[in-house]
């Protein structure tokens, strides 16, 4: 027997009338819904589902698979992409409009919440696999980690669509799907970073009509390295590609221009991400950290920085916040599979006149007996080192980096006009929330 998707306008009672068996049903609200049938005599059905009007698409229930690409991650253990790099190479200051009052949606494998860094966060878990809580395979783990370490006030939902097997069904999305219409007003941003194999007209349409809702969405661009699938390939996708932490495309990084994909790109090479327990996703690193590449990892990223934007701009569309990150991208020369270039969150937040938010104010950290807590910034025009206001003297200091092993970065300070190194002064830049 085959199983088919339709997608219906309107309601889909007629179908319990057409020589399919209904087993599922989806309901998206005014504009239509879905069903997943399953036919005795294929050619009949067929000939009358498609003779009927209200029958929009009937497609193959096809297979999704996690977006994550274990053959491009660096060998060299020095090799990763840490938060505070996302932060650098995409202009996210720590400090200021941190998601408070947005809630982040990742339609993913779950979570596992015992990880520290939710320890301050809010994760409502919400399963339509049958799986139950929890997360088998570490990929959602990874995703919403990115997102809460760059709004770490944001509340989080964990929207389960995949098993211990990283991969799922059409008819599960769409029951994720059916959750996200029916529940526009519960949350704020939605990542997703997985996708069909292939574009699915559905999936697409679906994904579609949520964003004229209101959904700021984020999709992962793919990892084919070619062209990607639904939902990336949806007219109203807001879709990521991957580039490595000094701001090259990453090889792996699908590419549709004639579906816009992708819209901008974020570090998705080498990432370091949380661990669910129990999972072995990408390569350990020390603590509950691993190493691992792929659109997946960029998409949340950005995810991140539009939850910080709605901190400020809470009443924006999603159109145009698209148009904001686009805009004011930083175009990789030479390379059209970046999209519109390197997300640049300040810009984006400052785009159209409005002021982008300047460093933060608020005291540093106290700083640790042997080094100081800081805050960097690498923006277009300069770096930007904030310490605690009594770690040094006033006056000009030139800084050097002595060394950066993936946790952390040693500077060495000199103050201008002294000679030798006797008047520097030496200090660890934590990595934030890492």
């Amino acid at each position: 027997m085959a199983e088919r998707i339709i997608l219906v306008t309107g309601r889909p009672e007629f179908l319990y009338d057409c020589p399919c068996t209904v087993k599922e049903t989806y309901d998206f609200g005014r504009w239509g819904s879905a069903a997943l049938v399953e036919y005795d005599t294929e050619a009949e059905a067929a000939s009358v589902l498609e003779a009927d009007d209200r029958v929009h698409s009937i497609e193959e229930n096809h297979t999704a698979t996690l977006r994550l690409e274990p053959e491009y991650v660096s060998e060299n253990p020095d090799d990763v992409a840490t938060i505070e790099d996302v932060r650098r190479l995409h202009d996210v200051p720590a400090k200021s409009a941190r998601g408070s009052g947005v809630t982040v949606v990742a339609m993913d494998s779950g979570v596992d919440t015992s990880h520290p860094v939710f320890s301050d966060a809010t994760i409502e878990q919400v399963d339509v696999t049958g799986s139950g809580r929890g997360d088998a395979v570490g990929h959602g783990t990874a995703v919403l980690g990115q997102v809460t370490r760059l709004a770490p006030e944001a509340d989080l939902v964990s929207l389960r669509i995949f098993g211990e097997q990283g991969q799922t069904k059409t008819n599960v999305i769409m029951r994720a799907y059916e959750w996200l219409h029916n529940n526009t007003g519960e949350y704020d941003v939605v990542n997703m970073s997985w996708g069909a194999q292939q574009r699915s007209e559905q999936i697409d349409r679906t994904h579609n009509e949520l964003i004229a809702k209101g959904v700021r969405g984020v999709v992962a661009a793919g990892n084919s390295g070619e062209k990607g699938g639904s939902p990336a390939t949806a007219d109203r996708a807001f879709s990521v590609g991957a580039c490595t932490v000094d701001g090259t495309m990453a090889e792996f990084s699908s590419y549709n221009p004639r579906r816009d994909n992708p819209d901008v790109t974020a570090i998705g090479k080498d990432n370091r991400l949380a661990q669910a327990d129990g999972t072995t996703m990408g390569t350990e690193l020390s603590g509950r950290w691993v190493k691992a590449s792929g659109t997946s990892f960029s998409a949340p990223e950005v995810a991140g920085m539009v939850a910080k934007y709605l901190g400020v701009h809470p009443d924006a569309a999603p159109a145009d916040i698209v148009t904001a990150f686009e805009e004011t991208a930083r175009d990789i020369k030479d390379q059209p599979r970046d999209g519109a270039g390197l997300a640049d969150y300040r810009a984006a937040v400052g785009h159209g006149g409005a002021p982008a938010p300047s460093p933060p104010t608020e005291p540093s950290p106290e700083p640790s007996p042997d080094g100081v807590s800081a805050t960097v910034w690498d923006t277009p025009t300069r770096d930007l080192l904030e310490v605690d206001a009594d770690w040094l003297t006033a006056g000009e200091y030139t800084v050097t980096r002595t060394q950066s092993d993936g946790e952390g970065t040693t500077l060495r300070l000199v103050a201008d006009g002294q000679e030798g190194g006797g008047s520097g002064r030496s200090g660890h830049a934590e990595p934030g929330e890492e």
